[in-house]
């Protein structure tokens, strides 16, 4: 006896993906948005390096060209990531400075 199930077609057949998404769309992307770090004259050098490797998991090396680019234009942009991910980590490294008792300001720009 045939089986009248419906079956589901492999996804070269029904030209979508093959993960199950109930209808939303996977290829969309959540647009990019940059933390920026902005220099001052008080914050110092490594709490600026702590929040680089603590918060966004940058190695040393990597931290310390961030610094320097930070300090020689003023601000710099040292992430981009979604708007859900960048908020919450913005928030917890203002609280840090404002913990530690430094100006340090980070703030996020959007990307078009």
């Amino acid at each position: 006896m045939p089986d009248d199930s419906p079956t589901e077609r492999a996804p070269e057949e029904t030209g979508r993906p093959s993960d199950s998404t109930h209808g939303e769309d996977v290829t969309a992307i959540a647009p990019k948005i940059g933390i920026v770090f902005h220099d001052d004259d008080v914050t110092p050098v490594d709490f600026v390096l702590h929040l680089l490797e603590t918060y966004l998991g940058y190695d040393e090396p990597d931290a310390k060209r961030l610094c320097e680019s930070v300090a020689s234009n003023g601000h710099y942009e040292v992430a981009a990531m979604t708007r859900a991910s960048a908020e919450p980590l913005l928030e917890r490294m203002q609280r840090a400075a404002e913990a530690a008792g430094y100006p340090f300001q980070v703030t996020l720009t959007g990307h078009g």
